[in-house]
C-alpha cells in the first residue's frame, strides 16, 4: 500500500532491535530471560495454531463443496473473522517502521492519510464494490472482470496478480520474516534460508491445509496480539515526554496533516528543511485514493476474506469495522515517528543517555527499545511472526485460489469436480511455496531491484483498478474498451515518469483520468470500434440476478456507520490540524462510543422465508449444507462469475 518498499523498512526494524545499546531495555542474550523468551513465544504461536484448528473444526460451518469450503471458507466467516483478517494482512512490520520512518523524517502528520484515506476507501467498498461482488458469488475479484467484460480481460489480471504474489509478494515476506526471528533470538549463525523454510512451512500449514477459514481465524487471533503491542509502543513512548501527552500539542505543527512544506530531514544528515512532505495535501485527493481504493477493493489478498462472509451484512460489518479501526490506526502507525521527533528535539535521556534516531527508518525500533521491558521480548517477536505469516499464508492462499479457480477449473480441465480443483490448487500452492523458498534468501544479494519493483506496482496497479472502476460505476464499457484502456493506462503511468518534478501520486491520477477517457472514446465513438473490427454499439451489461450464494440484504445500519466514521474522521483531521488536545480528547471518546455501537449492532439480516426478499439475491442453503448446496457442477461457473446456463 502507497507503493513503499518493504525491504529497508524492514532491516531497519530487524537489525538494531534486539542487539544490546545504549537504549537497549531489549537485549535478548546475556541475561537470563531468554529461556523465558523462547518460551513466550511457543506458548502464543502453539496457542493460536490450537485455538484456531478447534474453531475452525468445531464452531464454523463446513460446505459438502469442496471448492466453496477451501477457497472461500464455506462463506461462514462473521464479521470479527472477517475484520480480523483484514487488519492483520493489512498490518505488517514494512507498515509499522515505514510509515512512522515517514512521519520523522516529514517533521508533521502528512503520512496519516494512508490511514484515513483507508477508512474512506474501504467504507466505499463495504457499500458500493462488496455488494457488486457478493452479488454474482464470486470467490476472486478478477472474476467480476470475467462477468462484466470477457475471459481475457480476467485472466490477464488474474495472471498479473498471480504473478505478483508468487515470484514477489511470498519470498519477500519469507525473507523480511527470517531476518527478524534470527536476530530476535541472536541467531546469526543459523543459516538465513533454513530460517524462512520453517516460517515458510508454518504458513503453508495454514493456508493450504486449513484454507481460508484457518487464515482469518488464525489471523483474528494473531491481531489481537499485534493490536495489544502495537498500543504499546506509543503509550509507554508518551510516559517518557515531559509532560506526558500534553508535550503533543506544544508545537501544533508537527500535528499538521494538511500541508503542503514541512520541516523535513534531509537525507544522510541530522539537520532539517522547508520542503514538501512524501504525502502533501493535494495529493490526498487525487492518487493517495486511487491507491487506497486500488488495494481495499481490487486486491484478491484483502477482499477474498470479505467474500467469505456468510451474508453481506456480516461482510461490511467486518469492513465497517476495520475501517473504524484504521481511523485510530494512526496511533501506532504515526504516532511513534512524532513522539520520536520530540525526544530527539527535547534532548530526553534513556538510561541516561539522550535518545537518537540514527535514520529515520530507525525511529520506531528505537523507541521500542526505549520504552519495552526486556520480558516482553517473547511476545513481541510471536507477534511479530504471527504478522509475517499473515502475509504469507494470506497470499499463498490466494494463489492457489486464483489458480484453481481462473486457470486450473477454467482452460485446463473444465470438468475437473470441485475436490479434484482444491486437490491441484493445493499442489500449486505447495510449488509456489517452494519456489518461495528458494528466491526468498537470494534477496540479500539484491540491491537495486526494489526501487524497481516500486515502479512496476504503479505500473501494474493502475490499469487493474482502471478497468474495475469502469465496469463498477458504467454498464456500457465493453471487453474491448476496458482492453484499451488496460494499455492506456500502462503506457500512460510508464511515460508519465518521464516528466520531471512530477509527484508519483498525481501520475497516478492524471493516467487514470486519461485511461478513463479512452475507455469512454472505446465505447462511444462509433468509427474508431468499426476501425478496430467491433461493433458500433457495445451491448449493455447485465448482471446474473441469481448468482449469488448468500443473503443480499444491505445491513440496515451501514449509512448512519458511513456518516459516524467519515464525521470521526474530519474530527481528528480537525483537532490535529488546530492543535487542540480538548478536540483530540473529544474524538477518541466519539470513536469509543461509536466503536462500541457498531459492536454492539446486530448484523444478522431478516429471516429467510423459502425465497428471496427484498433486497435479496440467491437462495437459501439448506441446514448443514453450508452456505452453498449447489452441486459441484454448478458452483464452480458460479465461483467464476458466469452462470451455469453459460458454463
Amino acid at each position: 500500500q502507497g507503493f513503499r518498499s518493504p525491504i529497508p523498512r524492514a532491516r531497519a526494524l530487524l537489525g538494531p532491535l534486539p542487539l544490546e545499546s545504549a537504549q537497549g531495555r531489549m537485549a535478548a542474550g546475556g541475561d537470563g530471560l531468554v529461556w523465558l523468551h523462547v518460551l513466550t513465544f511457543l506458548v502464543w504461536t502453539l496457542g493460536v495454531a490450537a485455538v484456531t484448528w478447534f474453531i475452525c473444526r468445531h464452531r464454523l460451518t463446513r460446505s459438502q463443496d469442496a471448492s466453496e469450503d477451501h477457497f472461500i471458507g464455506a462463506r461462514s466467516l462473521r464479521w470479527y473473522f472477517v475484520a480480523g483478517s483484514l487488519m492483520l494482512t493489512n498490518l505488517s512490520t514494512e507498515q509499522l517502521v515505514g510509515l512512522n520512518g515517514n512521519i520523522f523524517a516529514d517533521g508533521c502528520l502528512a503520512g496519516i492519510w494512508w490511514e484515513a484515506g483507508a477508512s474512506v476507501a474501504m467504507m466505499v467498498c463495504a457499500t458500493v464494490v462488496l455488494p457488486r461482488y457478493m452479488a454474482l458469488g464470486l470467490a476472486t475479484t478478477s472474476g467480476f472482470l470475467g462477468a462484466r467484460y470477457d475471459v481475457t480481460v480476467r485472466s490477464l489480471v488474474s495472471g498479473i496478480f498471480l504473478l505478483y504474489y508468487v515470484v514477489f509478494l511470498c519470498p519477500l515476506v519469507l525473507y523480511t520474516g527470517a531476518l527478524a526471528i534470527r536476530n530476535i533470538f541472536d541467531i546469526d549463525d543459523v543459516p538465513l534460508w533454513w530460517v524462512s523454510t520453517v516460517i515458510g512451512v508454518l504458513g503453508s500449514a495454514y493456508a493450504l491445509a486449513g484454507g481460508l477459514r484457518a487464515v482469518a481465524v488464525s489471523d483474528t487471533l494473531n491481531g489481537v496480539g499485534l493490536l495489544i503491542f502495537g498500543l504499546w509502543v506509543p503509550i509507554a513512548g508518551l510516559s517518557l515526554l515531559p509532560g506526558g501527552i500534553s508535550g503533543l500539542f506544544e508545537d501544533p505543527e508537527y500535528l499538521r496533516s494538511l500541508v503542503s512544506r514541512s520541516m523535513v530531514l534531509k537525507p544522510g544528515a541530522e539537520a532539517r528543511a522547508w520542503a514538501e512532505p512524501s504525502v502533501p495535501w493535494h495529493t490526498t485527493f487525487t492518487g493517495l485514493t486511487l491507491s487506497n481504493m486500488y488495494y481495499w477493493s481490487t486486491n484478491q489478498v484483502i477482499v477474498q476474506r470479505v467474500l467469505a462472509a456468510e451474508t453481506l451484512a456480516q461482510g461490511q460489518k467486518g469492513v465497517l469495522f476495520a475501517a473504524s479501526m484504521k481511523v485510530v490506526g494512526f496511533t501506532f502507525l504515526c504516532l511513534p515517528g512524532l513522539i520520536g521527533i520530540i525526544l530527539v528535539r527535547e534532548g530526553v535521556e534513556v538510561n541516561g543517555v539522550p535518545f537518537q534516531v540514527p535514520s529515520a527508518d530507525e525511529v520506531y525500533p528505537e523507541l521500542v527499545k526505549a520504552s519495552m521491558p526486556r520480558w516482553s521480548l517473547g511476545f513481541f517477536s510471536a507477534v511479530l511472526l504471527g504478522s509475517v505469516l499473515s502475509t504469507f499464508n494470506s497470499a499463498l492462499n490466494s494463489a492457489a485460489t486464483l489458480f484453481g479457480l481462473e486457470f486450473y477449473s477454467a482452460f485446463i480441465n473444465r470438468e475437473a469436480s470441485s475436490t479434484r480443483v482444491v486437490r491441484v490448487a493445493t499442489v500449486f500452492g505447495a510449488v509456489c511455496a517452494l519456489l518461495s523458498f528458494v528466491i526468498a534468501p537470494q534477496l540479500v544479494h539484491v540491491k537495486g531491484i526494489f526501487p524497481f519493483l516500486q515502479q512496476v506496482n504503479t505500473v501494474v496497479s493502475l490499469p487493474i483498478l482502471t478497468v474495475f472502476f469502469v465496469g463498477i460505476a458504467s454498464t456500457l464499457p465493453d471487453a474491448f474498451a476496458a482492453k484499451v484502456g488496460f494499455v492506456v493506462a500502462i503506457l500512460g503511468v510508464t511515460l508519465g515518469q518521464l516528466i520531471p518534478g512530477l509527484h508519483y501520486l498525481h501520475l497516478f491520477f492524471l493516467a487514470f483520468a486519461v485511461a478513463v477517457l479512452s475507455m469512454a472514446l472505446a465505447t462511444a465513438v462509433p468509427p474508431l470500434r468499426r476501425l478496430c473490427r467491433q461493433s458500433p454499439r457495445p451491448v449493455r451489461y447485465v448482471a446474473d440476478a441469481g448468482a449469488a450464494r448468500v443473503c443480499m440484504v444491505n445491513w440496515a445500519f451501514v449509512p448512519c456507520l458511513v456518516a459516524s466514521i467519515s464525521c470521526l474522521i474530519a474530527v481528528l483531521i480537525i483537532a490535529l490540524q488546530a492543535g487542540r488536545p480538548w478536540l483530540f480528547y473529544a474524538f477518541w471518546a466519539l470513536w469509543a462510543l461509536g466503536t462500541g455501537l457498531l459492536i454492539c449492532l446486530p448484523a444478522r439480516a431478516r429471516a429467510w422465508r423459502g425465497g428471496a426478499e427484498e433486497g435479496e439475491v440467491g437462495k437459501r442453503p439448506k441446514d448443514g449444507e453450508g452456505a452453498m448446496s449447489a452441486a459441484s457442477g454448478a458452483a464452480l461457473p458460479r465461483l467464476l462469475g458466469r452462470s451455469p446456463a453459460a458454463a
